[in-house]
């Protein structure tokens, strides 16, 4: 895989010495033996094609290696990727028929990595073409984003100002995305700042930002107070915003693009303390989301959500009727659209087909729950229809990871 790096921000300069290492290499030659990483950072088995195109009957076609998924991110049915940081290099692979291969895009090893990064968080992508990553500042240098147009064939740069901590990304089509960073003001508070691109990420310019001074609101009316769970945007100027406050959710929304920003009532009854996690867009429609939301109680924690159809306008707050001890591993959860949705159990998977009032435990597989007894935490679950979808699991002792894949709607799943 050749690499080409073009540095266009003045910003950028900082990090010349460490990119021009990695700005041009030659094709990798054909790998006769499988490549391993180091014990304490394997996981998945998966099968990568090599960068040269081999010749027919070639029986270094393809490999195999063995690396930590940290997160995942599906297309469609066939496509998606897969990533992990590994001694401080980002993994990135991409998959065209359903995970049985992978070809490897990842950026340059020198560019490093010294977190593991969550898609929506650090990166993302619109298509299988088009994908952006954050390099979070490292000692006092810049936020760095890269970006490829080719399937990360290749990849540009640019920054965001020093300091700075990119908390949500997101685009909206191959030229227009947010970024939210954060600066700390105290232990508590953090200033947030709303970057906006037209140009595919080449430059950012900065729209909203917070006052700075605890206990206030700027004119954008995003306030100093709460951490970030989220930030979702149509194609439409709108978008709202997810912050975790005093153990509650706070929503606030925009009409025009991020410059300012207003509270969305969300009323919880019965949740005394409420977190928010990551917003997940529902498929094939850009303006209809819903945000997991962990109430806990005395008697343990209670699972609810809430739907919006229209950008973060309006928001309903529906309750999953699903509970669990205080302590207990938190499951994923995920709704292909407002109806249809699925929750793993440390036995296997649950299914819901009226939006969360009723839900039915899938029989029938053998390989998910003696999977789960030595992955207990479902990292990651998402569907790419109804029938197809991926699900992350990890150990809590060790540093090992498995992808999982269905293909008839959660009741067998297999190792990818």
């Amino acid at each position: 895989m050749k690499l080409r790096w073009r540095a266009l921000l003045g910003g950028v300069l900082l990090l010349t010495g460490i990119l021009l290492a990695g700005c041009s290499s030659e094709p990798a030659e054909t790998v006769t033996k499988p490549p391993v990483e180091e014990p304490d950072d394997q996981g998945q088995t998966i099968t990568i094609n090599p960068p040269l195109t081999p010749k027919v009957g070639d029986p270094n076609a393809k490999y195999v290696v063995q690396t930590r998924i940290a997160d995942f991110h599906l297309i469609d049915n066939t496509k998606g990727f897969v990533w992990g940081v590994t001694r401080n290099e980002l993994r990135l692979y991409y998959t065209h028929d359903g995970g049985n291969t992978w070809n490897n895009i990842s950026p340059s090893e020198n560019v490093q990595f010294q977190d593991k990064l969550g898609y929506g968080k650090d990166i993302s992508f619109t298509d299988s073409r088009h994908g952006w990553v954050v390099r979070q500042n490292l000692d006092k240098t810049a936020t760095v984003i890269l970006r490829t147009a080719d399937g990360g064939q290749s990849w540009d740069i640019s920054a965001l100002p020093s300091g700075e901590h990119v908390s949500a990304i997101q685009y909206v089509n191959p030229s227009t995305g947010w970024i939210m960073a954060s600066t700390n003001l105290n232990e508590q508070d953090q200033q947030k700042l709303l970057y906006h691109t037209t140009d595919g990420g080449a430059t950012w310019k900065k729209v909203a930002q917070s006052s700075g001074m605890s206990s206030n609101e700027s004119s954008s009316g995003l306030p100093d107070q709460g951490s970030m769970a989220g930030m979702s945007f149509d194609g439409n100027k709108q978008g709202f915003v997810a912050i975790n406050l005093d153990s509650k959710v706070k929503l606030y929304k925009t009409s025009n693009q991020g410059k300012t920003w207003t509270p969305v009532a969300s009323k919880m009854q019965g949740c005394p303390q409420a977190e928010a996690e990551a917003p997940q867009s529902f498929k094939g429609n850009s303006s209809s989301y819903w945000i997991p939301v962990l109430c806990y109680l005395d008697s343990g924690t209670k699972y609810s959500g809430l739907f919006t159809d229209d950008a973060g306008m309006q928001w309903n707050n529906v309750s999953l009727g699903l509970t669990s001890k205080r302590n207990s591993v938190i499951p994923g959860r995920t709704f292909l659209n407002d109806k249809e949705g699925w929750i793993v159990t440390p036995t296997g998977v649950k299914r819901t087909m009226d939006g969360g009032k009723t839900w039915t435990t899938l029989t029938g597989s053998k390989v998910l729950p003696s999977k789960l007894e030595d992955y207990p935490r479902s990292v990651k679950l998402r569907f790419a229809s109804s029938t197809v979808g991926w699900l992350l699991l990890e150990r809590l002792d060790d540093k090992k990871s498995l992808l999982l894949k269905t293909t008839d709607g959660g009741a067998n799943w297999r190792i990818l």
